[in-house]
């Protein structure tokens, strides 16, 4: 093959590519490589291949040697990074970004992947920068003013997080998104607020998603402005037409419990060789309970760092087995795990945060529902502390009900029925008993009620179950500065109260059939 002909097809391949002829593409790339081994193109373009088939190691083998033929080219480095993150090597992930910071001739593009890429290591400050960039480059794009204002409010600035929100609006009116995020940044009043564009724009959404993200930011709106009844009817109607669309099976997470159960039950305690790192504090819960809350209590201790919500502890296990589902548990993973399992999936989980616990001797890791895998955590993990965040029945069933939760992940589907998130709510409460029973030295329940009552008799318990001593500033959770990237955002970066307690009173006549539903199971509420 001469050189022209040679160089023709980088170009084909490149358009095989974006035409979706993957396999044209792959077998010209491979063929020009045999007698080009050196050319940079060929093993970016094969990186390209990989990351559209989802197959992130493969991606990473060939920006890494893309990036060693020439370590100068901001794009292979920011490629690079983003690949490691996928592929859920963070430390070389961060460790790449810094070498990419250094490099001269950014463009939008990786000023972008740039951003990205650190927004899904949670650093959110370095993402709210590296979006700034993208449109100081003149990245005016609707979607980057919505990134930029996330990552503001992640960071606490509500005032620049709303007015990048609005820019976002302003470029795209239909941004359904950015209006719902817009809304959860509060400040909702009679003479400020969203409710006439808002119910504007969910008479003219068709698609059911959208008009659900709608719906949720209208329900905000209209209940603060205490108008409980039509927050409540909008959020009703969305998720029903929700449901008659996509006809969900709500008794999926049954069996995912019986297999939970069983598996607690089984006697594994004692036959297993987990990873013996210490300092990590898993806190979990149902969501929407207040567990952004204790995360924020524990990392207000000056020992303590918080990784936020992380998901790589299923990662761990899901690699582990080669599982590809985007589901955060199913039951089939029991199935492929073993007494050898745990050692390796204990030591991927440590080493894939340790960049988050730094030069800190805990970690908090706040994903509320890794309290379904709190058995193989408690496995993986032998000297990790699970802390579980109970609240109300009622007050939990309702935050959950009027939280707008990604359906892509099917265990949340529970949230479009009250009924549904009633039967779910006593599946994982009995779990959580148990848990609390057969796993005494691991699992510690907090209750919220009681914290807001009387944060530093509560807070005392806590920080001993953790081993960490008494520090005051673990009670004055507003003066802490790290960032929040969940739906407490707001809330979190105020003082601890009880104004959330009973909130479900609201709603006290939607709430007639699960108490029944609840006082049948033995739950009193």
């Amino acid at each position: 093959m001469s050189s022209a002909s040679g160089f023709s097809a980088i170009d084909d391949a490149r358009n095989a590519i974006v035409t979706g002829h993957y396999q044209q593409a792959y077998l010209l790339l491979t063929e020009f490589l045999a007698t080009h081994p050196d050319n940079l193109d060929a093993y970016f373009l094969l990186s390209r291949i990989a990351y559209d088939h989802k197959n992130f190691h493969k991606e990473v083998e060939c920006l890494v040697v893309a990036h060693r033929l020439n370590p100068r080219n901001p794009t292979i480095a920011t490629y690079l990074a983003r690949a490691l993150v996928l592929s859920g090597d963070t430390v070389e992930a961060l460790r790449v970004l810094s070498l990419a910071e250094q490099l001269e001739g950014h463009t939008i593009e990786t000023c972008d992947m740039m951003a990205v890429t650190y927004n899904r290591l949670n650093r959110y400050a370095e993402a709210s920068s590296y979006f700034a960039k993208v449109i100081a480059l003149g990245g005016i794009q609707p979607g980057t003013y919505f990134n930029l204002a996330s990552t503001l409010k992640f960071c606490g600035d509500f005032d620049g997080a709303r007015n990048a929100y609005e820019k976002a609006i302003e470029l795209k009116p239909d941004y359904i998104k950015a209006h719902a995020a817009l809304t959860s940044l509060g400040g909702i009043t009679e003479n400020q607020n969203h409710i006439e564009r808002l119910s504007e724009l969910l008479g003219s959404t068709h698609n059911v998603d959208d008009a659900l993200c709608v719906a949720h930011a209208l329900s905000k709106e209209h209940e603060a402005l205490k108008s409980f009844d039509a927050a409540y009817m909008a959020l009703h109607a969305a998720k029903q037409k929700k449901i008659v669309c996509d006809d969900y099976d709500f008794y999926a997470y049954e069996p995912l419990f019986n297999r939970l159960h069983d598996d607690l039950a089984s006697g594994w305690a004692n036959h297993c060789a987990g990873y013996e790192e210490g300092g990590h504090i898993f806190v979990v819960g149902m969501p929407r309970t207040g567990t952004t809350l204790i995360e924020r209590i524990l990392s207000s201790h000056s020992r303590v760092a918080t990784g936020g919500e992380l998901y790589n502890f299923s990662t761990a296990v899901k690699k582990h087995i080669g599982s590809n589902s985007i589901d955060l548990i199913d039951p089939l993973f029991f199935n492929q795990l073993s007494g050898d399992s745990w050692y390796e999936i204990g030591k991927h989980y440590c080493e894939s945060t340790r960049y988050l616990k730094a030069d800190k001797e805990f970690l908090v890791d706040k994903l509320p529902l890794n309290a379904l895998y709190a058995g193989m955590i408690a496995r993986a993990l032998p000297h990790a502390k699970i802390v579980i965040l109970d609240r109300h029945p009622l007050d939990t069933i309702m935050s959950n009900y009027r939280q707008l939760f990604s359906f892509h992940d099917t265990t949340f589907a529970y949230t479009l029925s009250l009924l549904e998130t009633a039967k779910f709510y006593v599946h994982f409460r009995r779990f959580m008993d148990e848990c609390l029973t057969l796993l005494p030295d691991t699992c510690y329940s907090v209750n919220y009620e009681a914290l807001v009552a009387d944060p530093s008799a509560e807070v005392r318990k806590l920080l001993d179950f953790c081993g960490l001593e008494w520090q005051e500033s673990c009670v004055d959770i507003e003066q802490n500065r790290n960032p929040v990237a969940t739906a407490s955002a707001v809330q979190v970066r105020q003082p601890i109260s009880a104004k959330s307690v009973g909130q479900w009173r609201h709603y006290a006549s939607q709430l007639q059939p699960v108490i029944a539903l609840l006082r049948e199971a033995g739950i009193a509420c």
